[in-house]
């Protein structure tokens, strides 16, 4: 089943991808492009779980809601940073964007962190360092 996911996630990135590349070819706004997107995905979810007749939880629903405007928002956010700044910038901050979650485990559920994500926690200074180095400019 895992592997089932991997392959619709690929598929939905890459279609999601697609539409933005084709939106900014033809001069579309991104925010209309961003909210059609995430309302297509928001309806194929509510689908799935109909679906599967599984009980309904306020509390993952509102966390599923919560998850879908900040998502809108970041990738919105993002779609504006890349005509602003440069790619690798963009690209670095969203890779550095996995500490939220690292973080929310260590303090909300005690989880322990591995070696390698100890490493990698240590050196985000150094990362975010380099990113103030950049003046910014478009390459």
């Amino acid at each position: 089943m895992a592997s089932l996911y991997l392959v619709v996630s690929i598929v939905f990135v890459t279609v999601f991808a697609l539409c933005y590349k084709i939106a900014v070819r033809y001069g579309c706004e991104l925010r209309a492009v961003n909210f059609w997107l995430n309302s297509a995905a928001t309806v194929v979810l509510v689908l799935t779980f109909a679906a599967s007749g599984r009980q309904f939880n306020r509390s993952a629903a509102l966390l599923g809601i919560l998850s879908g405007v900040f998502t809108y928002l970041s990738t919105l956010a993002f779609f504006y940073h890349m005509r602003s700044a440069r790619l690798a910038v963009s690209w670095t901050v969203i890779g550095l964007s996995i500490v939220f979650p690292v973080v929310g485990s260590i303090v909300i559920w005690g989880e322990q962190p591995t070696i390698k994500q100890w490493i990698g926690l240590a050196i985000l200074p150094v990362a975010l360092a380099l990113l103030s180095l950049g003046n910014g400019e478009t390459e």
